[in-house]
């Protein structure tokens, strides 16, 4: 039994609301979060949802967007950027509320965008001297991030089906590191698959186009 107070006010049962929201998200599909799972799991009155949010739906996407903002802000000790290679395995409750979302074909109904692919697109322009993204741009950004949601969500999996020891997923991580460095850079994919670190290129010396 759970002796925690309630929350009391609308700060403190919007914020459980909330809470309530994004640890749910992490456990199962949005489709199968209920209005009284997430008044349940806040400790609230069913019907604060709707005084509070207008509806269910209300609550997970704001819970997903809570979770987006703190991803984005990265460590507060400084350990690790959400900017970083493979930085989602520091918030595994953000990407399995991806993953459940996905799966399920919820997700653009929670989410239009995400903070983190925002500041990726405008990095790899800036790195490229564009002003701002173009079509190349937004693609080469897609494959990385399929690349590095793939990784975090699969490390575990690919481990043990494949026999790696630590020593292992570092090299694999490395590799995985060197591709994804090689498309935001514009470098040489098959150069980078196979352990070959090139240089970066002046700008006077890049091939108009």
């Amino acid at each position: 039994m759970n002796d925690a107070p309630k929350p009391r006010g609308a700060v403190e049962v919007r914020a459980a609301l909330l809470a309530a929201g994004a640890r749910l998200l992490g456990e199962r599909p949005p489709g199968r979060i209920s209005g009284r799972d997430l008044a349940e799991e806040a400790g609230v009155n069913y019907g604060l949802i709707h005084h509070y949010f207008g509806s269910k739906e209300s609550v997970l996407r704001e819970a997903l967007a809570s979770l987006a903002t703190s991803y984005a802000a990265g460590d507060p000790d400084g350990g690790w950027s959400a900017t970083d290679p493979f930085s989602m395995s520091h918030r595994l409750d953000y990407l399995r509320a991806l993953a459940f979302a996905s799966l399920t074909g919820q997700l653009a109904d929670l989410t239009s965008i995400n903070p983190v692919l925002e500041a990726s697109l405008a990095d790899v322009a800036r790195r490229r001297g564009a002003v701002e993204p173009d079509e190349d741009i937004r693609i080469d950004v897609g494959v990385g991030a399929v690349y590095h949601l793939g990784y975090c969500l699969f490390e575990d999996f690919l481990a043990e089906s494949l026999g790696l020891d630590d020593g292992d997923r570092e090299a694999v991580e490395e590799r995985l590191r060197l591709i994804l460095r090689a498309i935001v850079l514009g470098l040489d994919v098959g150069e980078a698959a196979r352990g070959m670190r090139a240089e970066v290129p002046t700008r006077s010396s890049r091939v108009p186009g």
